[in-house]
């Protein structure tokens, strides 16, 4: 992934046990406030985790899903299901448009 100043490397794992934890602590959290409070805190565990690669985060609402976007790859994150997928951007655009 590339920030515009410093292009870097990020292990697969950590990306999935962060990402996994703050699903984890979202779903605690919207047992017993409100989903908007629990999301303010899961967007700043967020920026605390990415810092500046965070535009090149996408996620859900209820930060489930994650789509993390580099040059030429993207990461497809499920935080419930723990499942992964690397792909290219040409053929996530051609699976969504040709999925109907």
């Amino acid at each position: 992934m590339d920030d515009g100043i410093t292009p870097r490397d990020l292990k697969i794992e950590t990306l999935k046990e962060g990402l996994k934890g703050i699903r984890k602590r979202y779903l605690e959290c919207a047992s017993s406030k409100k989903k908007e409070i629990c999301y303010a805190v899961a967007a700043n565990e967020l920026v605390s985790m990415f810092g500046s690669l965070m535009p090149r985060v996408l996620h859900d609402p209820e930060v489930r899903y994650y789509i993390l976007y580099g040059v030429d790859q993207l990461l497809v994150y499920d935080a419930d299901t723990d499942r992964i997928r690397l792909t290219s951007i040409e053929e996530a655009v051609n699976i969504i448009l040709n999925s109907t």
